[in-house]
């Protein structure tokens, strides 16, 4: 081991801080210090600005839309093939009669059909 008089090993001797003197610290400008008056004044200058530009913008337009006007719908029966194409409509109170030519049409293709109600525009 490296020793001294001191009896302590090279790496963990303490050497003496070095003193700089403050004029030869240079700064980076954003350390620099304001006032607290200066920070008040720049920050009231901002607000200022800002409440302007709120001023002269005009307000924003409503959103809202105007309400659509109700389309009247009636439901009726639709007797479609298993790939949904639509066979043969029916009114809403000739179930009965959709359902038989929904069974009808499954007996005599021997391919699936349903029958769904669906509403349509009056």
């Amino acid at each position: 081991m490296d020793t001294e008089g001191d009896g302590q090993p090279a790496h963990r001797r303490l050497t003496p801080p070095v003193l700089v003197p403050a004029a030869a610290i240079n700064y980076p400008p954003i350390m620099n210090r304001v006032p607290s008056r200066g920070r008040i004044v720049r920050a009231a200058g901002k607000t200022r600005l800002a409440q302007a530009e709120k001023a002269t913008k005009e307000p924003p337009r409503s959103r809202s839309k105007a309400p659509a006007n109700p389309v009247r719908v009636k439901v009726v029966w639709e007797v479609c093939s298993g790939t949904g194409k639509i066979v043969k409509t029916f009114a809403y109170p000739d179930k009965a009669a959709a359902e038989a030519q929904t069974k009808a049409l499954t007996w005599s293709t021997g391919r699936a059909h349903m029958l769904r109600a669906t509403k349509v525009p009056m």
